[in-house]
């Protein structure tokens, strides 16, 4: 008791210096506190543009280069037309019908056509409505339609009805989880499956038939994709198809083959860039860590070296009263470690209070870059980039950084403080122990 008494005491007495060194302690520490976790917040922002490039990619490799023999056919969004003025951009798709499906099934050498629905986002609907068939032949012929990334309960099943996967920022929207019930244009659908994220935003995706009860479009449908009995029919497909409304857009493998590889290349450079900057975020985190912890230690070590030399004389006279190596030894390293887990309570208070102020401030901004695939009217697809803005691009979740200090990290900094603190006044704890009681009384 004898020890941390006289420390606690010492400490008090230097209220001027201790204050002084706990701030420039705190400096340190918070340091340490807040890039680990703003680290981590931006490693998880940049690896969700790296899935969703990734998603892109495989897009592309799915749809993008259809087989020789598939053909797609939908009518280009209304935000495409040079007739829309940029306040109409959230037009709803235009929708086929069942007239239309009828015609283009009658088409000689058409085997088989899967019919997908999409339906935009609205004002009072936060998510699209997507609706799939459920049945053998469409899930045969085309299994990339439905989900490619559940993280929870299991997918779409031939036959399912009543049933909807939701990503999972609209399942967190609906407080819903796996088994809960969510109602949507007054119809309830069980939660089934969760998607980690979509390219196109965030989702319900749901039987084709109950999407379009939900949305009072039975019997249409947003896109078409066909199946051609030989590749050598193809472009006449193609042709037939077109003359049945020239405001289709029709699109087929033979024409977007070669667009396909610039594509990959391109998304492949976008991948490769937010790797790199998240090298680059990771790396300049470890050196400012590298840089608090040596500070803290370097300003124990010398703030304890002056506090032995100016206490010379006190030293001499304990070891002459008969205090042994061990109570000098631990008195100099109680004040260290003392004086560090201070500073380090200062820095949790600043750390949770001002995390998202000061990682903007000490860490590169993450990748801001991202692409979205998309068909033009006359079928060629092109790359958008796309920036973050106040709708995540490609399922990114959000483009806010929501770097935060848990209890685990604040446990974590007392104890970095308690070790850096123990380390830095080591050096001078063994310097007063070992001193002489002569030498230090002779000391001026």
């Amino acid at each position: 008791m004898g020890i941390l008494t006289r420390a606690t005491r010492n400490l008090a007495r230097r209220k001027t210096r201790a204050l002084i060194v706990i701030i420039a302690l705190s400096l340190a520490l918070t340091l340490l506190i807040i890039l680990p976790p703003s680290i981590d917040a931006r490693q998880v922002l940049t690896q969700k543009v790296i899935n969703s490039i990734i998603f892109s990619d495989g897009w592309i490799n799915s749809t993008v280069t259809l087989s020789a023999t598939e053909i797609q056919c939908d009518y280009p969004p209304p935000y495409l037309s040079s007739t829309i003025s940029i306040s109409d951009v959230n037009l709803p798709q235009p929708l086929m019908n069942e007239s239309l499906y009828d015609k283009i099934s009658s088409i000689p050498d058409v085997t088989s056509i899967v019919p997908t629905l999409d339906v935009l986002s609205t004002a009072n609907r936060s998510y699209d409505i997507y609706g799939v068939p459920l049945d053998n032949v469409s899930l045969t012929e085309d299994p990339s339609i439905l989900p490619s990334n559940i993280t929870a309960g299991r997918n779409l099943r031939v036959g399912d009805s009543g049933v909807v996967i939701l990503d999972e920022e609209t399942a967190k929207n609906f407080s819903v989880s796996i088994g809960g019930t969510v109602s949507i244009s007054g119809r309830n659908l069980t939660v089934v499956g969760i998607e980690g994220f979509e390219p196109q935003g965030y989702q319900a995706i749901m039987s084709l038939t109950d999407a379009q009860a939900i949305t009072n479009a039975t019997g249409e449908a947003s896109s078409y994709l066909l199946f051609v009995d030989n590749m050598d029919n193809v472009n006449t497909v193609v042709s037939r198809i077109s003359s049945l409304d020239p405001n289709l857009q029709v699109s087929d493998g033979l024409s977007q083959l070669d667009a396909a590889q610039p594509l990959e290349s391109q998304i492949n450079e976008l991948s490769q860039s937010a790797q790199n900057n998240l090298n680059q975020i990771q790396a300049t985190g470890l050196v400012e860590i590298g840089i608090a912890i040596i500070a803290d230690v370097a300003i124990i070590l010398f703030i304890m070296l002056y506090s032995v030399r100016e206490r010379t004389k006190e030293i001499g006279t304990l070891k002459a009263m008969g205090a042994s190596n061990i109570t000098v030894l631990g008195q100099f390293m109680f004040e260290g470690v003392l004086l560090s887990v201070i500073a380090a309570v200062a820095a949790i208070a600043v750390g949770v209070f001002g995390v998202p102020t000061l990682s903007s401030l000490l860490l590169p901004t993450p990748q801001q870059v991202g692409v979205n695939p998309e068909t033009l009217p006359n079928g060629t697809v092109i790359l958008q980039r796309m920036t973050w803005g106040s709708k995540p691009f490609l399922g990114s979740g959000s483009n806010v950084i929501s770097a935060s200090i848990t209890p685990e990290i604040m446990l974590i900094g007392l104890g970095a403080a308690v070790l850096l603190g123990a380390l830095g006044s080591l050096y001078p704890a063994l310097k007063a122990a070992r001193t002489r009681p002569a030498e230090a009384m002779r000391y001026e």
